[in-house]
């Protein structure tokens, strides 16, 4: 067992703690079958030199696989993992996400619904990142596909993941981001905005709300709220922020230029109602106008969205259209069983974000 703790490595992948890591690694190992019901878990102490992990985190990890059926504490015995028929690996599930930087707009609770969803069903789930940036190397994806994978979940891939992808032969789906430029013929799931932007359009139009100004950056984006708001009367338009310079990392690159962008904007020019499609650029514009003195929502009333549909904590005060991590982690992997179990592509499930109430819109 001390052999098997020489093969854990941890590697961040958005809010994942070293805990989470750890207690993931120990169920892999589970359903790989490495670790055999009936056998005894290293001590509590053991895992804290290992690993790194404080005692107090480690018994924290053992009570957790205890508590998840992965193992049964014997008083002045020890803790011994659990005879389970789904020890026995199915197959392997390859998680790629955009790298660290775009990886904080996948909350860890649906990481973790994904993976206990597959672990359950005897699939082992591995995550790996790769560059947003479109020229970025991709060796790392490409080294994962070599080794076994039964199916590849790909949030959010750039043209060039895409593309990697389809030579690879794997089978794989995609999920959220732009609507998939390289011909292929596995599905995309997406969220489904229409409900929440009519709720959005009607508080609009309540509010007294004559015209929108949806702001951007110059990608591709994902949504445009125009058709919903012309059909309740309400014109709008479209404000571009520029791509941030080589440098400053892009979405923090985005925040600086929407709030340098706003910080300079003439009062008269302000509109009556901001759309973000992207919450940093919320963000950073919220900061420039706050610094000028501008009053929200007295002077400027202010909503939301991540183009990916999960909004940062920072963002609650903002009416906005989010969708739920634990609902979007349960169809994404109830969806990808469905295909390892049958081997075809059934029509994808979509993601309904939910419209949120802030502050920063108020009737």
């Amino acid at each position: 067992m001390n052999t098997l703790l020489e093969d854990f490595k941890y590697e961040q992948y958005g809010a994942t703690t070293l805990a989470d890591a750890v207690s993931i690694f120990f169920k892999e190992q589970i359903t790989y079958g490495r670790i055999k019901g009936g056998a005894m878990l290293p001590t509590m102490g053991e895992i804290a030199r290992k690993t790194g992990l404080s005692f107090y985190k480690a018994r924290k990890v053992v009570e957790r696989l205890v508590r998840e059926g992965y193992a049964q504490s014997r008083p002045h015995t020890g803790t011994v993992v659990r005879f389970r028929n789904k020890n026995v690996l199915r197959g392997r599930v390859l998680i790629a996400l955009p790298d660290v930087d775009t990886c904080r707009y996948y909350p860890v609770q649906m990481i973790v619904t994904m993976r206990r969803r597959l672990s359950e069903a005897g699939y082992a789930m591995s995550v790996v990142s790769f560059p947003l940036d479109r020229q970025g190397s991709l060796s790392r994806l490409k080294s994962e596909l070599i080794r076994a994978v039964d199916l590849v979940i790909a949030c959010r891939a750039t043209p060039n993941v895409q593309m990697c992808l389809a030579e690879s032969g794997v089978r794989h789906i995609f999920a959220f981001g732009d609507k998939p430029t390289v011909r292929d013929d596995s599905p995309w799931l997406r969220f489904s905005f229409g409900g929440s932007l009519n709720q959005f359009a009607v508080h609009c139009k309540n509010a007294g709300v004559k015209h929108v100004t949806q702001v951007c950056f110059e990608m591709d984006e994902l949504c445009d709220a125009s058709r919903v708001l012309a059909a309740k009367g309400i014109g709008s338009s479209r404000l571009t922020i520029p791509c941030p310079a080589e440098g400053r990392g892009l979405f923090y690159g985005i925040q600086y230029y929407a709030c340098d962008m706003f910080a300079t904007m003439p009062r008269e020019d302000l509109p009556d109602l901001l759309l973000f499609w992207n919450a940093f650029a919320a963000q950073g514009a919220l900061m420039g106008l706050i610094d000028r003195g501008v009053r929200i929502p007295e002077d400027v009333k202010v909503a939301a969205l991540s183009n990916t549909g999960f909004g940062p904590v920072y963002t609650k005060p903002i009416t906005r259209i989010e969708a739920d991590p634990i609902e979007a982690g349960e169809k994404i992997s109830d969806y990808a069983l469905t295909v390892l179990e049958t081997g075809r592509f059934p029509k994808p499930p979509t993601i309904e974000p939910q419209y949120i109430f802030g502050s920063t819109f108020p009737f």
